[in-house]
């Protein structure tokens, strides 16, 4: 045998062989979900690893005989559809009150996934083996002690973008003067009002997740992982130190839209993993675009949100509008048999979104400014119109119109005057879509596309043995007080 094939064996083998890795989606958010799923099909398909994966909702047309999902029965439910109209109805949010509102949905989310019984299979199991641990990273720290529980390291995935926590898990503070709460809308050039209410949000954000995040997701980690004390014979590991043992933590961010702030090893950016070169359109939605010489509105608000929940009179005001314009509208719209509709326009209750994007006749983009949608509006080159409605979307949104991609039009402000407005000087000023080229190709422009990044340094992780400790700073064992003083 020739050193030609050895090699080429040795590689085939490195492929073929797979890790067994525990995947974990406690929270059932459908835009969470179908990021994930992602990475998922990547290391089942692509890498050949043997994934489990604890979710709520199972992905559909998919299977392979490295893929096992166990089902968190019943599913975390948190009454979407009454949650959806009370979004539409406080869309100027206070940050004061979502920031503790999530923390309660992780408390809630944490605890009903831990309860259902075939999440309880895992926990009890005494025959399995897992070489890595990839969790959602949406404040269930109880769950980290599945990682101690298969003496495995563990990795979680942010969907959402950089929070403060994630830096102080890799040994970093937050410089608060130039580093904006996910809440805020702010630009890192904050004005002194702004600091100051910078300073106030996120101090009062690490207070609820010292007093109470850390306090609750102990007792919980403490119910249901109890039996541990006696196969390990020692005590249990409180979430706070758990969390200081996490190898490395991956960002739904991208330098071409968040701007530089302090970074450690473990903090890998991963923003654009999901998306793919343009899959062909089904052919009636092709024939639309392609007939439509005028150009396309795209309107979608994501997997979430339903944009038949919206208050009727805004309904009313965007048929209104879109009736009067020369180009044709896509919406995704959840109930096709909305009445009234204009000829111009086409609904359907689901779109491949990403795809459509793609299409030379895609003009602007209405959005709500979720992250994985406004990536991909990003990495097609359109201008978008964002109406935010909660969470980070509102940063989101006001990066890309500090750079001149798009315009942004609250939710609660959108009048006919106002909608036919702003549709009208992204249609007829040419810098939103010169803007928005540009940005384009800063966002593609990658020395690795972001989803093999993630799997080299999930693999890494595995590689190294002991879940990369040396990319670790010592500065995720101090207190504040010994970190901020030199002595």
């Amino acid at each position: 045998m020739n050193l030609l094939t050895t090699l080429t064996l040795l590689m085939l083998l490195s492929v073929t062989v797979g890790y067994k890795i525990l995947f974990m989606v406690p929270f059932n958010a459908p835009s969470h979900w179908i990021l994930l799923q992602h990475f998922v099909k990547e290391l089942v398909t692509k890498r050949g690893h043997h994934v489990t994966a604890i979710v709520n909702t199972p992905i559909t047309n998919f299977q392979s005989p490295n893929y096992t999902e166990i089902l968190i029965d019943p599913p975390f439910i948190e009454g979407a559809t009454h949650r959806m109209q009370a979004v539409y109805e406080n869309s100027d949010q206070n940050v004061f009150h979502s920031a503790r509102q999530y923390v309660n949905v992780s408390i809630h989310s944490s605890e009903i996934g831990l309860q259902s019984e075939n999440v309880q299979k895992i926990i009890h199991s005494t025959d399995l083996h897992f070489d890595l641990i990839i969790k959602e990273d949406f404040f269930h720290i109880s769950w980290l002690m599945f990682g101690y529980k298969f003496d495995a390291p563990v990795i979680t995935i942010c969907t959402y973008g950089h929070t403060d926590y994630f830096d102080r898990s890799m040994g970093l503070f937050t410089p608060w003067s130039h580093v904006p709460h996910q809440l805020l809308d702010y630009d890192e050039n904050m004005s002194y009002s702004q600091r100051i209410f910078n300073l106030l949000l996120s101090t009062y954000d690490a207070w609820l997740r010292h007093w109470i995040v850390l306090s609750k997701q102990n007792q919980i980690a403490q119910q249901y992982f109890s039996h541990l004390i006696d196969e390990k014979g020692r005590s249990l590991p409180t979430v706070e130190e758990l969390q200081q043992n996490i190898s490395m933590i991956f960002v739904n961010t991208h330098r071409s839209i968040f701007k530089s702030r302090p970074q450690m090893p473990g903090l890998i950016n991963v923003g654009g993993a999901h998306i793919k070169p343009p899959k062909k359109l089904p052919p009636d939605l092709q024939e639309f675009l392609d007939n439509s010489k005028n150009g396309v509105i795209l309107f979608s608000l994501g997997a979430f949100m339903r944009s038949d929940a919206m208050p009727k009179e805004k309904i009313e005001i965007f048929l209104k509008v879109f009736g009067k314009l020369k180009q044709n509208i896509l919406w995704k719209f959840e109930n096709e048999s909305l009445a009234n509709v204009p000829s111009n326009v086409r609904i359907q209750n689901w779109l491949p979104q990403s795809d459509v994007l793609a299409h030379p006749n895609v003009v602007v983009f209405i959005s709500h400014g979720g992250m994985s949608g406004t990536y991909e509006g990003v990495a097609r080159g359109v201008p978008f119109l964002f109406s935010p409605l909660f969470a980070d979307q509102f940063r989101n949104a006001q990066r890309l119109v500090n750079t001149g991609n798009g315009l942004r039009l609250p939710f609660n402000k959108i009048t006919v005057e106002t909608l036919s407005s702003h549709l009208n000087e992204l249609l007829t000023n040419k810098s939103y879509s010169n803007r928005a080229k540009i940005m384009s190709r800063l966002f593609n422009d990658n020395l690795v596309h972001p989803m093999d990044e993630a799997m080299f340094w999930i693999e890494y992780v595995i590689r190294t043995g002991n879940g990369a400790q040396h990319l670790k700073s010592y500065a995720i064992y101090m207190p504040w007080y010994r970190y901020l003083i030199s002595n």
